[in-house]
């Protein structure tokens, strides 16, 4: 059963600040507003026929333009097909801001790793970024570089907010008949070709001040993605990771 769906925000500058989101299926209309970047309040109403619930929709849609919301996105949903095409656009687009914001906000810093984390069940995906000068003062040393979870910044992660929108109709009790295990590794590939597709921008760098600049894909408290780091970095950086590694076993 295909289903009408409608992503609205209001901005805290260029950042999503709040959504409301509307999807009608069948007879039911399902709702959620609150704050970016969490789960929000949802709510679930069912009518009498098809002609009820759609009509319902658009006044939901209409009242979140005039309640001053900006139409983010609107689709009609496969609930057994997943835009993973959809998701690497979002994923690319918000990792570029997100890195741009860790640059304006720290500019006496040098930023030389840039993250983005998922969680076991992809249901989120946010940035870590980290800098020379982090690196230099934590008692960790090399460590630090290929753990994310122990960098200095997290800025800019309300720009993933579309993204995690799309993530949640896996999880939130709606139509989706996507096996867990091909969503699961949909997603992960997604943000991987995102940030591959970054690098062949040149948002990180090139020649020399590239190899000096670590990117990651990690998936919280689980196994690296097989294959990710060679994919998104230069030879060079790869080496200084199996150097790493190798220092372990001395």
């Amino acid at each position: 059963m295909h289903s009408s769906y409608s992503l609205f925000y209001t901005f805290d500058g260029d950042q999503p600040a709040r959504f409301r989101e509307a999807r009608v299926f069948g007879t039911t209309v399902w709702t959620a507003a609150g704050a970016a970047m969490t789960w929000g309040e949802e709510t679930r109403k069912d009518y009498a026929s098809e002609a009820e619930a759609h009509a319902a929709y658009a006044t939901h849609c209409r009242a979140a333009l005039a309640d001053g919301y900006s139409l983010a996105r609107a689709s009609v949903i496969d609930p057994a097909a997943f835009d993973f095409a959809l998701l690497q656009s979002l994923v690319a687009d918000a990792a570029r801001q997100a890195f741009d914001c860790v640059r304006r906000a720290h500019p006496d810093q040098h930023i030389d790793a840039f993250s983005l984390v998922s969680d076991d069940s992809a249901m989120t995906i946010g940035p870590m970024a980290n800098s020379r000068e982090a690196l230099a003062a934590s008692e960790y040393g090399e460590e630090m570089l290929w753990n994310p979870a122990e960098w200095a910044f997290d800025e800019g992660g309300a720009y993933f907010d579309s993204a995690y929108r799309l993530l949640l109709q896996a999880h939130r009790g709606l139509p989706f008949d996507v096996d867990f295990d091909t969503f699961r590794s949909g997603v992960f590939d997604a943000c991987i070709a995102a940030l591959a597709h970054l690098d062949t921008e040149g948002c990180f760098g090139a020649d020399a001040q590239r190899d000096d600049f670590v990117l990651l894909f990690e998936v919280s408290d689980s196994e690296p993605v097989e294959g990710a780091l060679a994919r998104v970095n230069p030879p060079a950086v790869v080496a200084r990771f199996e150097a790493w590694m190798a220092s372990w076993e001395e």
